[in-house]
């Protein structure tokens, strides 16, 4: 029998405490209007197993390369067994490879579960549902984290948000620097300060922020109330546009038009999120996956724009371009090998555009030549 219900009558930290305490084991899938994708939250025995919000699908392999335990390769590689294995955990895949250890990933999940239980527990609008299930078989990682130290670190942290939400309202503001510090200011910062206090640009949200560093959110936030407090750093705005219609429901030609729009506009950011989501709901497309790399190369996320092309390669590996793109984005990533390999791969199809493929070739030639340099140092 399932629970459901919305949540103003039922609040979430409620549902929560009555799957623990009558140790539950299911699917909990919470829906809000605002949001083009539900929240999923999995019980064993009234334990959290695993918890994604419909945007975070990708997360885990940004985490691992942000905290050093992986390549763009490694991911890569990983992605293109998930695609021919359907339901294979990006994490299950990693580890069975040998490429990271289980307590590598086990740790990533976990912070994983959290920060998406803390978010959830912030809606007040919504409808949840529980149905009851078997628990998945044991792979290579497993992770369970008690529902009542959830709550417990939730409650504490939306305490500590009132104190900062004069300032900071919510992950939506956009901090940018102050330009005219004072001639005596002195920056004492730790290490995490430093490494928010350089991604601020004044054209990124907190969340964008926040995604890009791997860090959470409440991380995040309470660095940035300390840098607006000591007037370091001031907030221009908070966005607040409507969600996108969902990508599923429109032709996707109708959607390429609009990203490819959207990149002539110099909007990258809207075009990648757009994108980002078709991709997600047509895997199989590799016009998508190459236009994504499109728009992560305007923004210079080339990590991201080399695994990108990686998966466009592999849906239509005779597309000149993708492996000319696939190239550079290497060499922008630092990986000389697999730039040349590109290139040459580039050189061997057919395509009419004489400077690309004259650009492609000085760019090989210039690999070649770093590459031998390199061994004979080396040796």
């Amino acid at each position: 029998m399932a629970i459901e219900g919305p949540l103003r009558e039922l609040a979430l930290s409620d549902v929560f405490q009555l799957l623990d305490l009558s140790r539950k084991t299911g699917t909990l899938t919470v829906s809000n209007e605002s949001r083009h994708l539900p929240a999923i939250v999995r019980f064993d025995r009234g334990g959290v197993i695993g918890a994604q919000l419909g945007d975070t699908a990708d997360r885990l392999g940004h985490l691992l390369l942000r905290a050093g335990k992986v390549t763009e390769r490694h991911v890569e590689a990983a992605r293109l067994v998930q695609a021919r294995v359907p339901g294979k955990q990006l994490g299950a895949i990693l580890v069975e490879e040998g490429v990271v250890s289980p307590q590598d990933v086990a740790r990533q999940l976990r912070f994983q579960i959290q920060e998406a239980v803390f978010e959830l527990m912030q809606w007040k609008d919504g409808y949840f549902r529980f149905e009851e299930g078997q628990p998945p078989q044991p792979g290579p990682v497993s992770v369970r984290v008690p529902t009542e130290s959830l709550l417990m670190e939730a409650a504490r942290r939306i305490d500590e948000w009132s104190t900062i939400e004069s300032k900071i309202p919510d992950m939506g503001v956009v901090p940018a620097l102050v330009h005219e510090p004072g001639d005596d200011a002195v920056l004492d910062l730790h290490p995490s300060e430093w490494e928010v206090l350089a991604e601020i640009d004044g054209t990124r949200s907190l969340k964008e922020i926040a995604g890009a560093l791997g860090r959470g959110d409440f991380e995040v936030a309470k660095i940035v109330w300390g840098l607006v407090s000591t007037g370091v750093v001031e907030i221009l705005e908070e966005r607040r546009a409507a969600p996108p219609s969902p990508a599923w429901e429109r032709p996707i030609r109708e959607a390429l038009d609009e990203a490819e729009r959207l990149l002539d506009d110099g909007q990258p950011d809207a075009a990648r999120r757009l994108l980002d989501d078709l991709t997600r709901t047509n895997p199989d497309r590799p016009e998508l996956w190459t236009l994504l790399a499109k728009a992560q190369r305007r923004v210079a996320r080339w990590g991201d724009a080399l695994v990108t092309l990686g998966r466009a390669a592999a849906l239509d590996p005779l597309a000149a371009p993708v492996h000319y793109h696939l190239g550079f984005a290497a060499a922008h990533s630092g990986d000389l090998r697999r730039a040349r390999d590109a290139w040459t791969t580039y050189l061997r199809l057919e395509d009419a555009d004489a400077t690309r493929r004259a650009r492609a070739e000085r760019a090989r030639d210039a690999a070649d030549v770093l590459l031998d340099a390199l061994q004979s140092e080396a040796g």
